[in-house]
């Protein structure tokens, strides 16, 4: 049995401790890792760590909080084509922090999207506040089938299922562990184990009992075991139909 985190941060100056953070994940059975890149800060950050670190993935995107940065694509495009880059992400919108960017995301997350449409990738999407214009953005720009992911999701068991319509993972982290996400694990009971994705989100959001310290990949199998309790099934269970399901859609990518 053994841990997949699909989404956790490391920041360019947090990039020396990576080596430990990961040991320590791996010591309590967190064996895949996918470091998410949102700027193009820490996009390269995330590509050394993948190329580096056993188990190690990386993606390569532009974070909704950052879309006044965006020029062009020349930059992402070789950044996607590095080693062990699998997805296209952190892309997205976020109405909470940047309603006054609204307008913009939406524009940027059509280009970024559309790139994912291009190289194949899978796109590794946040949603905040945001759902019916992200929903409509996903139709529009990803052709049927092309797969991606609903990263942290906060959303009603509506609208987790909307996205399983649509085809989506949708990836839970320490928040199922919160007293009033009641949201989060109503939704649960309506997302299969087979498109369920497990994600840190660190150093944020870290799981109960530990919620306002730093979160690391080592935290994957509290929330695990919080899944297994509310789904009735047991943590081997949800840590090999979870893993599995990170592997198929992100391990293909790097074969070539």
């Amino acid at each position: 049995m053994y841990w997949f985190d699909t989404h956790f941060h490391i920041s360019p100056e947090k990039e020396p401790l990576a080596t430990a953070m990961l040991a320590e994940a791996r010591a309590v059975g967190v064996r895949l890792f996918l470091v998410q890149g949102t700027s193009l800060e820490d996009c390269p950050v995330a590509a050394r760590i993948a190329q580096h670190e056993e188990g190690a993935m990386a993606t390569a995107g532009l974070h909704p909080e950052a879309v006044e940065t965006f020029t062009d694509l020349t930059p992402w495009r070789a950044l996607l084509a590095a080693p062990k880059v699998v997805a296209v992400g952190e892309i997205g919108l976020d109405y909470h922090y940047g309603a006054e960017t609204a307008a913009l995301q939406r524009q940027v997350f059509a280009v970024f999207l559309r790139l994912a449409a291009d190289t194949g990738l899978p796109a590794v999407i946040h949603c905040r506040d945001a759902f019916a214009d992200c929903l409509e953005l996903v139709k529009a720009n990803l052709p049927a089938g092309h797969p991606f992911v609903i990263h942290s999701f906060t959303g009603t068991p509506a609208e987790a299922s909307q996205w399983l319509e649509l085809g989506a993972h949708i990836s839970v982290n320490g928040m199922v562990t919160f007293k009033k996400a009641d949201n989060i694990r109503e939704s649960l009971a309506v997302i299969p184990l087979e498109r369920l994705l497990l994600e840190t989100d660190s150093p944020y959001l870290a799981p109960v009992p530990f919620r306002g310290h730093e979160n690391t990949p080592a935290n994957i199998p509290i929330i695990g075991e919080k899944v297994a309790e509310l789904k009735g099934v047991s943590s081997e269970e949800v840590a090999r139909i979870t893993t599995g399901n990170g592997l198929r859609l992100f391990q293909p990518a790097t074969s070539g």
